[in-house]
């Protein structure tokens, strides 16, 4: 299976370059005006609303994880996309084999990328922000300590 894929692999990538080189260069610059609004788009817009419907298609628990996830990570990445694919995996999880140790990392460990993306992204001090609340300084040079500058 690996040299199968290898081939197929080789072949898709010759044609993508040989058809790409083929293109006149004042035709890739209007492909470019257009596909790539296109392409941003269907990331930012279609995907995060496909995969909504697809974890509250997964049942109650999915749709919920989905839903809770897909929220606080647009918030925090500005993509819901990778919050509903966790709750999806945490719901179905859950629907399949309940309350497990197994479960119960997934979720922990899901729940600590979000609290670590959020800090490195820095929004909790947005959040303060945004309430018109002070930083308090040990909070200020933590992240200070942390930024690679």
């Amino acid at each position: 299976m690996g040299l199968v894929g290898t081939v197929i692999g080789i072949i898709v990538v010759a044609f993508l370059n040989v058809t790409s080189s083929s293109i006149p260069a004042s035709l890739q610059v209007t492909a470019v005006k257009v596909l790539v609004p296109a392409a941003d788009q269907l990331i930012n817009l279609v995907m995060p609303i496909l995969f909504w419907l697809a974890a509250i298609d997964a049942g109650r628990r999915s749709g919920l994880f989905g839903t809770v996830f897909g929220g606080i990570s647009a918030l925090i990445m500005g993509n819901a996309v990778p919050g509903v694919v966790l709750g999806i995996l945490v719901g179905k999880g859950v629907d399949e084999i309940g309350w497990t140790r197994t479960t119960k990392i997934i979720l922990i460990a899901a729940i600590t990328l979000f609290v670590l993306s959020g800090f490195f992204r820095g929004f909790d001090l947005n959040l303060l922000k945004s309430f018109n609340l002070g930083t308090p300084n040990w909070l200020d040079q933590l992240h200070q300590m942390m930024s690679v500058k």
